[in-house]
């Protein structure tokens, strides 16, 4: 019996290597919700009604040592669930920028999170145009914020920002 339930037990220890707390599989279930209904929200809410969705009331946080840890943790496990390459669990920068925005935003850290499009160098049409293409990323105090990729981000051209930057 106890062979038999060596896979499971090796798993539940290997799952809460990740977690430090309860309050970390909290948190990994709120990301795993919101990434799970991002598709839906994007399809049936314009944008003005996603960003008012997505914003919350900032809480504030005086502990910046406790804060950046749980930064860490927000974009440690929006990554690793946007890593799953299945279902709408594939990373695309829109899904992780509304994603680390909401949490980001609910722990009190002011973002703004941005859009914006470059042409694709590689494909233009046969009428001497270019197909665009988008991304979205994140900033704090004007500076990229969180990005994997700051040199692509900078290649984009922004075209709206939320909250927009004074």
């Amino acid at each position: 019996m106890r062979d038999s339930l060596m896979p499971l037990i090796k798993s539940v220890q290997k799952f809460r290597t990740h977690f430090n707390s309860l309050k970390d599989v909290f948190l990994f279930i709120r990301i795993f919700f919101l990434i799970t209904t991002l598709p839906v929200l994007i399809k049936v809410l314009t944008i003005p009604q996603l960003m008012q969705t997505l914003t919350p009331q900032v809480k504030r946080s005086n502990n910046k040592v406790c804060k950046q840890d749980i930064e860490k943790r927000i974009v440690q496990y929006t990554d690793y669930i946007l890593s799953r390459n299945f279902w709408v669990y594939k990373s695309t920068c829109l899904k992780r920028s509304l994603t680390l925005y909401h949490f980001f935003r609910r722990l009190g850290t002011d973002v703004q999170i941005c859009f914006g499009v470059r042409r694709k160098k590689d494909l233009p049409d046969l009428t001497g145009n270019q197909d665009i293409e988008g991304h979205a990323w994140l900033l704090n105090n004007g500076e990229f914020f969180r990005e994997t990729n700051t040199e692509t981000a900078q290649a984009y051209k922004m075209t709206y920002c939320f909250p927009e930057i004074n």
